[in-house]
């Protein structure tokens, strides 16, 4: 078994668009699992915090209100409120339960350029390089109709202006 470099440069030459598309399917999905995870993360912290939100909300009704005219009861509703104010067990699970939450929904939004990554990524350039070209330049033109429409503007109609023609 030789190893040489004629033979690596002899084999990419003959099959550069199988690795090319694999690139371009390592790029996508690279993004994709990028974009899912700050959404994550940005989920995570608006959910845990509008839980923490109504969870202090629902604490502090409760230690408002007393049946009956008591000191003690008051005492101890105010002991139970600090409680579960320095509480934090409840902020991390719900962080957690944001994050994949958020994640789930970007992996959803970009199932496209996951879906054609993953396929030029796992397709065998040697049993299966005609697939693996074709979710190479899926990923070329989802990624040109992306460009063209939503980065650059165009075919998009402004609603800002649609009230003044």
């Amino acid at each position: 078994m030789t190893f040489g470099i004629s033979k690596v440069t002899t084999a990419i030459k003959n099959n550069y668009g199988k690795y090319l598309a694999k690139a371009a399917g390592a790029t996508a999905v690279a993004l994709v699992a990028s974009d899912a995870h700050v959404m994550g993360k940005l989920t995570a912290d608006t959910y845990a915090q509008q839980k923490e939100a109504d969870r202090a909300s629902s604490a502090a009704h409760n230690m408002r209100y007393l049946s009956e005219p008591s000191t003690v009861q008051s005492n101890l509703k105010k002991t139970v409120f600090n409680l579960e104010m320095e509480n934090n067990t409840f902020k991390f699970f719900n962080s957690a339960i944001g994050y994949f939450k958020g994640l789930g929904e970007m992996l959803i939004s970009g199932v496209v350029p996951l879906g054609l990554g993953v396929t030029a990524l796992i397709a065998s350039p040697s049993k299966h390089g005609k697939l693996c070209k074709a979710a190479g330049w899926g990923l070329v033109a989802y990624a040109g109709v992306k460009l063209v429409k939503d980065i650059l503007g165009v075919g998009n109609s402004n609603p800002l202006n649609s009230h003044f023609k």
